[in-house]
This record gives C-alpha cells, structure tokens and sequence, in this order.
C-alpha cells in the first residue's frame, strides 16, 4: 500500500517521534546494532503495509513496542534452532576492557520476561501499571521483573568490573 499525503505526513510524524526508542529497545533485545536496526526497520516496515489498521490503533506505539518484542522472539527462537543445529565448539572467553562493558549482552542473558519488562520500564519509560497491562501481567509480578532485572545486571556488572580490574 502506497500511503499518500495526510497519512504519509502522519506516517513519518510518528516515525521520527518513536524511532530512537525502538532502536534503542531493539538493541537491548539483540545486543547487535545492525540486527536493532533491522528488527526496527521490520516494525516500521509492517506499519506501513498496514497503516490503514495502525493509524486508527488507539497506542500506535504499545503496536510497535508488541512487533518489535515478537520479531525479537522469533530472532531467539531461530538463533536457538541454529544453535542446536550447529556442530559444538568452545569458545575462549575474552576478557573485557574496562571500556567494553556491553549492557546489551548483560539485559541478553536476564530471562525474556524479566528483559521485556526492564525494556519497557527503562527505555521506553512506562509505569509499571503500563508495562502490566502491555504484559499482560499482574503489577506486582512486572515489579519483580524489574527489580530482579535491576538486580541481575548490577550483579553482572560488579563481577565483570573486578575481572576488569584483575588484569
């Protein structure tokens, strides 16, 4: 579908209000910038198929918050079928520089529903009450996402900033 003044107008209004923190959020989820970017081209790219449904959507960005989290899941689910599918092999494990502290591979190893909702909560900014209604899911339980999520990460980074400052 070709979209033609108004709605093209409305179309990149919305594009360019909400793109960093899809971009953003993607990142988070895939910790790669070119797959971000990929996975958030893909959002924008089945709103646009099907703006004529999006445009009258009453949260056009809760819409494009649910696509990017689904794409996300299928990325997983696909990496992990390659994964299984692909002969063994260890690996050795690089240290990091003290500069190289990646938060995306730290939120890529919390659990999907503790990493959603940290997404939801800390890039895009939602309440807890908004980040329950997306989740489908009581307020209480995304606070313990949250908070488990916060909990994780600091753990995360307290350990790596001491084999940091071993070497």
């Amino acid at each position: 579908m070709a979209l033609e003044g108004a709605d093209q107008e409305e179309f990149e209004r919305w594009y360019l209000a909400s793109r960093n923190a899809l971009t953003g959020a993607a990142f988070l989820y895939v910790g790669n910038v070119d797959e971000a970017l990929d996975l958030a081209q893909e959002t924008y790219a089945r709103a646009w198929q099907h703006w004529d449904v999006v445009s009258r959507h009453v949260n056009r960005d809760a819409w494009s918050r649910h696509v990017l989290h689904n794409l996300a899941v299928s990325r997983w689910r696909r990496l992990a079928l390659e994964t299984a599918r692909a002969p063994s092999r260890t690996e050795a494990c690089q240290p990091l520089d003290a500069h190289d502290l990646d938060l995306a591979r730290l939120v890529a190893r919390l659990p999907a529903n503790q990493r959603r909702a940290f997404v939801l909560h800390v890039v895009f900014d939602l309440s807890v009450d908004d980040v329950a209604h997306e989740m489908k899911a009581p307020a209480g339980t995304v606070r313990s996402w949250v908070h488990r999520a916060r909990t994780a990460l600091a753990s995360q980074i307290e350990c790596e900033a001491r084999l940091v400052s071993r070497r």
